[in-house]
């Protein structure tokens, strides 16, 4: 215990004295003799463009740091297993966990702890089993039917007196598998006067699920995916009218899980699924093609002027790049708005990932160089690229067009950057709008927004249903985006749509084509030369270890901003610390939301 502090005020002493174009960030990790298991709570510093050279001694001792497991019920210890492990899958207002098969029929609950204690045991955190989606898809059903008029579910189209749910996935091969369990789960819920119907539309986004409860053709939705983690990763979004579920609904939602996992346990069998077999629901549909269309109609809403109103597309070269993901049909909704899409990417949804970028991720390295140099052999006006879920997006753009139209110098378009292009829009849409963003954004893109572009920036809790929800009560909100690539907008129903900023950004570039390159109209942000996040594991599985090493140590740095001259504590932020440097810089410490994978 004392030798990981140790390493702890070792990293944040380098921190002090690193070269001042590095932004750093990293998570503890915490042994503890008292448990064997591994868990993925975190903590995390950000550190950007720092110029100061310091010494780091914080005062407080780590000894007294232990994690401890008591549990004092009489809760049979393989359903305390479950139980436990039902509330682990929790992360923020979403599920995760590492997918975990077992027999499809026959086996008992006692195989399902078993597993789950092996695969925490193995280090790799909370199990999402087909009996873990079975249960949520139970507690789903039942929390609509109790929370029925809460939400704006209604005028659904299947069934004239049914709760209807759709179920969408990712193309992560195990989905199929939790779908069906979650459907399972769902259609068996009696509903008395109003029984619940399962639709299952298999490939889609994240964002079209919530698209599809609005538009009339479902009360609820969920969508299994796991987003950017590693391909034995996997989750479960929730949708209902009015939007995505909150945190608070998601313990809600454990609440009546761990209740259905103790029936099962007390009858001593698990629910039967299909296997990889298919899913048994009331109906199979196709709803994606609704969704295509609405985004071709509001980039034909966007271009202005278009002078070819079927085709608004077609003096762009675009390349899109879904890495094997759910935003593969992007690249078609594009060629039949008269883009050339030729020099497209990895556009086959495939579950395993097989080509060179693995799991998609827009703020990847490799997957912003592939789509460079594609861009570079095709002379393509731009590139997209999505996550898994597309959900989130990141962008390539040249530095250079001559005369000739030759582009060049192909540079990404994220984090800081892609919230300021954004912002332009804003700027002449919705003059004086408040931005809101995540606590890591930097100290040039506030200047942008506020100085540049005379908008109003918040910054605020990292994570995006944080961002979201304060930009819903805060008046005069447009935007709530984070580094990440998240982004939803007002007029979009604030639900973070990657897509839906791609078609933002290219409606702007084929509005500005001949004027130059959409990164001249950042060139006032001021940028910092580099930046980093390093994340170190917590390894005791205690929340409780790194929250109180965490708290330790922000208190040591806001005592070290009262003698150092050049770190300015920020007072206005909300997460974690944020210390300004006298460079124009700054660096922080947070704990993470997620599993740092």
């Amino acid at each position: 215990m004392k030798n990981n502090a140790s390493l702890l005020i070792l990293l944040l002493n380098v921190i002090g004295r690193h070269r001042q174009d590095v932004v750093t960030a990293f998570v503890l990790p915490i042994t503890s003799s008292s448990r064997s298991t591994t868990s993925t709570t975190s903590l995390s510093v950000n550190k950007e463009a720092s110029s100061t050279t310091s010494s780091y001694s914080p005062s407080a001792s780590f000894d007294t740091f232990q994690a401890t497991e008591i549990d004092a019920s009489n809760t049979p210890p393989n359903l305390q297993t479950i139980l436990t492990s039902l509330k682990e899958l929790k992360s923020g207002s979403d599920l995760r966990g590492t997918y975990a098969a077992h027999a499809n029929s026959g086996g008992t609950i006692a195989n399902i702890s078993h597993l789950i204690k092996q695969v925490k045991g193995e280090g790799n955190g909370a199990a999402l089993t087909p009996f873990a989606s079975h249960c949520f898809g139970v507690a789903f059903a039942r929390w609509l039917l109790q929370h029925e008029g809460d939400n704006d579910a209604s005028n659904h189209k299947h069934g004239t007196n049914a709760l209807t749910i759709c179920i969408g996935r990712d193309p992560r091969i195990h989905g199929e598998r939790l779908a069906d369990a979650f459907a399972r789960g769902a259609e068996s819920v009696d509903g008395v006067t109003k029984p619940v119907r399962v639709l299952y539309t298999g490939v889609t986004t994240t964002p079209s699920m919530y698209e599809f409860c609005r538009a009339g053709k479902c009360d609820a939705a969920i969508i299994i995916t796991a987003s950017h983690l590693p391909e034995d990763k996997n989750g479960i979004k929730f949708f209902s009218g009015s939007g995505g579920l909150d945190k608070e609904d998601i313990d809600e939602l454990i609440v009546l899980a761990q209740e259905e996992a103790t029936e099962w346990y007390n009858t001593g069998i698990m629910p039967p699924s299909s296997g990889n077999a298919g899913v048994l629901c009331s109906e199979l549909v196709n709803f994606l093609p609704y969704y295509k269309e609405t985004l071709k109609q509001a980039i034909g809403r966007e271009v202005d002027p278009n002078p070819n109103p079927a085709k608004p597309l077609s003096n762009l070269n675009i390349v899109v790049n879904p890495g094997n993901g759910s935003g593969s049909f992007f690249s078609d909704l594009l060629r039949e708005l008269g883009a050339n899409v030729a020099g497209s990417l990895h556009l086959t949804p495939d579950g395993t990932f097989p080509d060179t970028i693995g799991v998609p991720n827009p703020e990847k390295k490799a997957m912003v160089e592939e789509t460079m140099r594609a861009c570079e052999d095709c002379n393509a006006d731009i590139g997209v690229m999505f996550d898994t879920d597309a959900d989130r997006s990141g962008f390539v753009l040249p530095r250079s067009i001559d005369a000739n139209g030759v582009c060049s110098s192909y540079e990404p378009l994220n984090k800081n950057r892609l919230i300021a292009l954004l912002s332009v829009i804003f700027s002449s849409s919705a003059p004086g709008a408040t931005v809101v963003t995540d606590s890591t954004t930097s100290e040039g893109l506030n200047t942008f927004l506020e100085k540049k572009l005379g908008l109003k920036h918040f910054r605020y809790l990292r994570g995006y249903a944080n961002v979201i929800n304060k930009a819903k009560e805060l008046q005069g909100s447009e935007m709530a985006i984070e580094t990440s690539g998240h982004c939803a907008l007002r007029e979009n129903g604030w639900i973070d749509d990657g897509t839906f900023t791609a078609v933002k950004i290219i409606a702007l570039l084929a509005n500005s084509k001949g004027k130059g390159s959409l990164l001249d109209l950042i060139s006032e942000l001021e940028e910092m030369p580099f930046d980093e996040e390093f994340r170190v594991k917590a390894t005791d599985g205690s929340l409780e270890t790194t929250t109180a090493v965490f708290e330790s140590v922000s208190k040591s740095l806001k005592e070290k901003c009262n003698v150092e001259d050049q770190w300015t504590l920020d007072e206005d932020n909300l997460e974690g610390v944020r210390v300004r440097l006298s460079s124009g810089g700054f660096f922080m410490i947070r704990q993470s939301l997620h599993d740092p994978v």
